[in-house]
């Protein structure tokens, strides 16, 4: 595939925050179509070669304990990585920038126009549920290759290159996505009769589903009710302090029909919540609603009101049902003034939709550039894993504790995702259990808890200029 001198740049670009600045090797890089392009003359290059291929033709690498699919390649399946020739060049012989780019740009969302009911991409058209490897950044396994073939041509000059990391040993970012409120809403009570037909989907019985509208036809009748159990903000942010754990808040409005929340931000009850948990060192960000995915002045209108009513200014955003048209979302995100969006992830799978466990920032595929804002990967959903994929609690466990070793070897990033209407022992039994032993779980070993605003002024901190 042949890259623009811009898409080179763009992958180099998020290359050089793996390596001390004044150790990248800029200019001894040289990016040919053709091995024969190299000039006779040449010494000490570090040379990449592109593909021809059009689309995707993987072939498989065994480095560092897996089988890394490569994208696009110019050699055989079992060739090395890279060799060094006579005149101390560093020659690679698989396209890693190209299957970089492919991944990490988002570059297959938009060669089908076909998406699920929600309008995502879907995780069954993906490259990685081709090759099964969405548990995998392989963006970072690529830039590793890379950066064996950078230390090698340092060694040839008799000097050292310093890799670095975002994080010492991996960052947590924990985020809550606070779509509903009220488990006993009418609204809520009334929907439980359409699930008890068989006109809506349920993730429980139908006998169940009759016990919670009984359920909830007392609670609204009864003048002495407790409180409601999707209202536990004050029981997460507690355990979070007590853990040593700040998250992020994502608030969504109502608007429309009922795809989105039965709040408005200025309901006392709201605004009251928004400012506690800012108060207490928490980020409140704003939970995009399904229209503002694609009608940009819908998007400025939230944004604008978030602020007036709560006098926060958010600095990151979610789409509501990870709901992304791209690169349109993140046009009209970055044009909002929103610095960092957390929405990619694919709803029917926990893992890395862009092959990435780092901060990235996204490609401008219309005008062939790199955009401002930020994408801090999301890479687990518990609905994703409870609800799509089905495997329970024992599986999100196992899958939490593969994902943080993989944040552990590059020093990136864990994102977990957890509702908190997601958090109620009356619709999941055991629930609050397993979370508190989740979170407990997950500081044995040793992260760096962070918020959204966090990450991005930690990456803008150490950016690169793009040149």
């Amino acid at each position: 595939m042949y890259l623009s001198d811009n898409k080179v740049n763009y992958i180099i670009h998020h290359l050089k925050h793996h390596l001390e600045a004044e150790d990248f090797p800029q200019d001894a890089i040289e990016v040919l179509k053709r091995p024969d392009d190299l000039p006779d003359d040449s010494k000490n290059r570090i040379v990449f070669i592109l593909s021809e291929e059009e689309i995707p033709n993987p072939v498989f690498l065994n480095f560092r304990g897996h089988k890394i699919p490569v994208l696009f390649s110019n050699a055989i399946p079992d060739e090395k990585i890279f060799h060094i020739d006579d005149r101390g060049n560093v020659i690679f012989h698989h396209d890693l920038l190209s299957s970089a780019f492919y991944l990490l740009s988002g570059l297959q969302e938009t060669e089908t126009t076909e998406k699920d009911r929600f309008g995502r991409f879907p995780y069954d058209l993906s490259i990685q549920k081709k090759l099964n490897c969405v548990h995998l950044p392989l963006v970072n396994y690529y830039f590793e290759m890379i950066i064996d073939g950078v230390e090698a041509h340092a060694r040839l000059q008799d000097k050292e290159i310093r890799r670095k990391r975002l994080f010492d040993n991996f960052g947590l970012f924990l985020s809550h996505d606070v779509d509903r409120v009220a488990f006993y809403h009418p609204f809520h009570v009334l929907y439980k009769i359409k699930q008890i037909m068989g006109l809506a989907p349920v993730n429980y019985s139908k006998i169940k589903a009759a016990g919670l509208f009984f359920r909830g036809v007392f609670y609204n009748l009864n003048p002495f009710r407790g409180q409601d159990p999707w209202w536990n903000f004050d029981w997460m942010m507690n355990l979070e302090k007590r853990l040593g754990i700040r998250s992020t808040f994502f608030f969504l409005r109502q608007e429309d029909r009922f795809d989105n929340s039965l709040y408005k931000y200025h309901y006392k009850k709201i605004k009251a919540l928004i400012t506690k948990i800012s108060k207490e060192g928490f980020e409140a960000g704003l939970h995009g609603t399904m229209r503002s995915a694609t009608d940009a002045k819908n998007l400025l209108q939230q944004k604008s009101e978030f602020s007036r009513v709560t006098g926060i200014e958010p600095v990151g955003i979610r789409q509501h049902y990870l709901r992304f048209s791209h690169p349109l979302t993140f046009k009209n995100q970055q044009a909002a003034g929103l610095k960092y969006d957390t929405s990619l992830a694919f709803a029917e799978h926990d893992g890395y939709r862009n092959g990435y466990c780092w901060p990235f920032r996204p490609f401008d595929f219309e005008n062939d550039k790199m955009m401002q804002i930020w994408e801090i990967p999301l890479v687990m959903m518990e609905v994703s894993v409870l609800n799509y994929r089905k495997a329970g609690f024992s599986g999100l466990q196992e899958a939490v504790a593969h994902y943080i070793t993989e944040a552990e070897k590059f020093g990136g990033i864990f994102s977990l995702l957890w509702h908190n209407c997601r958090l109620s022992d009356i619709e999941i039994p055991g629930v609050t259990e397993f979370y508190e032993h989740l979170l407990k779980e997950i500081m044995q070993h040793n992260p760096e808890p962070v918020r959204g605003i966090d990450v991005y002024r930690k990456i803008e901190a150490d950016r690169y200029e793009f040149n």
